[in-house]
């Protein structure tokens, strides 16, 4: 196998796990309700750790605004050591823990001191049977999401999609299940086209720092995709809120510094006004959204997420074009995307020392 054919592999094929996460929802969609049901309208705390507390950040939110409940995003690891800064005393809220392996040791460890001040834990994973499963009393698993590649691609794509449809579950929102039913076959189109545009970006050399801009849940995206970039091409990378990009990080700006915009539909206006700040500083562009017309003059690069779908179903059409830059940059720089330096698959401690569980 040649380097990066793993990640190329996992990125391209990433509709089964979409389709997979789908399926695990809607063949337990009895027991989720009945957990839904019994944790009532209780707060929620979506955790991981790593790629999966992004992925928490995109959740938390995206949860939130479908459902109405109270929902918020914490590292597994200050749940575990630092609780009292998170939860006041004999709070125990409702826990979604999510864990491509089930088996990250913060996770597991955060997903049981909760159980045992009184939470109900629900995990979202690719894998069963694993200690994060037996931690919690329900487990979504999405078998087709599992990975050989050390970087989170179509995992991470999976379990995004599974929050949604839990989310639909919750809200009884039958409409948003039929919109993520449409989602798979998508896929193959937007990779294809996603492909070359995130290629001329990602071998671009005289590009030296990237910022990926998002907001409300897109933010969350935009961390994950810091952290593709970082792992698999060791390229300095940052994310931040849109209208926060403006406050003190934008002295950062000239023309080696490229800012990926996730383009929203609610926020268009004030985000469109973040871009042309940039530009007129020397930024270069990559806009990504769905039907971004007008910007051409602005950007230097668009990609349209060209659906029909609404703004809430769109979310992991983004993925394939930020996993693809970080892929392509990865090869451009002699680097092996499917073995990051210094990543492992899954993080399992022994006492406060990590374990290299290869």
């Amino acid at each position: 196998m040649t380097e990066g054919s793993f990640s190329r592999k996992e990125i391209v094929t990433q509709a089964a796990s979409w389709q997979g996460a789908l399926d695990a929802v809607e063949s337990h969609r009895e027991v989720l309700e009945r957990w839904l049901e019994v944790n009532g309208r209780q707060e929620l705390i979506f955790t991981g750790c790593g790629s999966t507390h992004y992925l928490a950040l995109f959740a938390a939110p995206f949860f939130q605004a479908i459902t109405g409940w109270s929902c918020r995003a914490a590292p597994s690891s200050e749940l575990v050591w630092q609780t009292d800064t998170l939860l006041a005393r004999g709070y125990a809220p409702g826990i979604i823990a999510l864990s491509r392996s089930g088996e990250t040791s913060e996770t597991v460890l955060a997903v049981k001191k909760l159980v045992e001040r009184g939470s109900r834990a629900l995990a979202i994973s690719c894998y069963n049977n694993m200690p994060l499963s037996a931690a919690a009393q329900r487990t979504i698993a999405i078998p087709e999401g599992r990975e050989q590649s050390f970087a989170q691609t179509r995992s991470f794509a999976g379990m995004l999609v599974a929050v949604q449809g839990l989310a639909s579950v919750a809200a009884h929102d039958v409409t948003l299940w039929n919109e993520l039913c449409l989602l798979p076959e998508l896929a193959e189109g937007v990779i294809a086209r996603a492909d070359p545009v995130a290629r001329s970006f990602g071998e671009d050399e005289s590009i030296r720092r990237i910022t990926f801009l998002g907001s409300g849940p897109l933010y969350g995206l935009a961390n994950e995709a810091t952290v593709k970039m970082k792992e698999m091409s060791l390229t300095q990378a940052e994310a931040y809120h849109f209208m926060e990009f403006r406050h003190g990080p934008m002295s950062m700006v000239d023309d080696e510094h490229l800012v990926v915009a996730l383009l929203s539909e609610e926020m268009r206006p004030y985000e469109v006004s973040v871009l042309r700040d940039l530009k007129a500083l020397g930024a270069r562009i990559l806009v990504i959204g769905n039907d971004p017309a007008g910007l051409g003059s602005l950007a230097d690069g668009i990609f349209d997420l060209e659906t029909t779908l609404p703004e809430r179903a769109q979310p992991v059409l983004y993925l394939p074009m930020l996993q693809l830059m970080a892929y392509h940059r990865s090869l451009a720089k002699g680097l092996n995307p499917d073995r990051p330096r210094n990543v492992v698959m899954s993080i399992v401690l022994s006492g406060a020392d990590m374990v290299d569980d290869e």
